[in-house]
């Protein structure tokens, strides 16, 4: 985790032309995929490593949006809240852009804030999603770095990445695009990405990268809140090693990406 303490570490990175790997996640709709980003980004922890997580919109931890700071000309750390799991975690804006989308200018003030941001860091996971009006993905950065959209295991949802898929084709061209399939087995992930992939491929001329599947997140039943069955354990056990495995491909597509320092 980032110490704000030591620029010279900044600096260093800088100097090095050392900038963070950017992991834009978003809906099979274009919208935010929020539920499981917090799980994603501990998977991806390792000792050492410094991951920040940027959500679209306010989330009640964070002290100040980083919109806000940029209108009143604060110091990035009044943006930033440590989380006790190890990473750091940070907000776009006070309100939701799906109601209330970002200008080009907030997008243009944001997209430097994450850029300047992401040399203090190994890794800045954002929370992403298209503009209401042209659908284009919220920040310009997230269009020249790794996607990836998360898939329910549903026909609908199908459809609904494809449409996705296709808007940022049209609006930003060839992008890596990665898919995750939630509250599947590996079989269903596996069956609901290729019939994704398929049709990607025929219709738009974009191939997927399959990142594997998460199980779906049934509440437990009140009457063994208080007693962890075994099945229980299990499926805890088997959901942590999903997204293990998640974070494990991703780690082994890493990419070189152009650096910020020269981009």
């Amino acid at each position: 985790m980032f110490n704000y303490r030591d620029q010279a570490d900044g600096l260093r990175r800088i100097m090095a032309k050392s900038s963070a790997r950017i992991i834009s996640v978003i809906g099979a709709n274009g919208r935010p995929a929020t539920a499981w980003m917090h799980q994603l980004s501990m998977s991806m922890l390792v000792p050492e490593h410094r991951l920040l997580l940027v959500h679209a919109n306010r989330v009640p931890v964070v002290p100040h949006s980083l919109a806000t700071i940029a209108a009143k000309s604060g110091t990035l750390k009044r943006g930033i809240h440590k989380h006790p799991q190890g990473y750091d975690l940070t907000c776009l804006t006070e309100n939701d852009p799906l109601t209330l989308p970002l200008s080009q200018d907030i997008s243009a003030q944001l997209d430097g804030i994450v850029n300047q941001l992401a040399y203090d860091y190994d890794t800045v996971m954002i929370e992403a999603q298209l503009n209401t009006q042209d659908h284009r993905l919220m920040l310009p950065l997230m269009a020249t770095h790794e996607l990836v959209i998360q898939l329910d295991r549903s026909d609908n949802a199908i459809k609904d990445a494809y449409a996705t898929i296709k808007h940022i084709s049209q609006q930003h061209g060839q992008i890596p695009l990665s898919v995750v399939v939630t509250g599947s087995t590996p079989d269903q992930g596996q069956q609901y990405f290729m019939r994704l992939n398929q049709v990607c491929k025929q219709f738009l001329g974009v191939s997927l990268d399959f990142l594997g599947a998460i199980p779906a997140d049934e509440p437990v039943p009140t009457s063994v809140k208080h007693a962890r069955t075994q099945p229980e354990a299990v499926k805890q056990q088997q959901t942590a090693m999903a997204f293990k495995s998640v974070a494990h491909r991703l780690e082994k597509q890493r990419t070189t990406a152009p650096s910020l320092a020269v981009a």
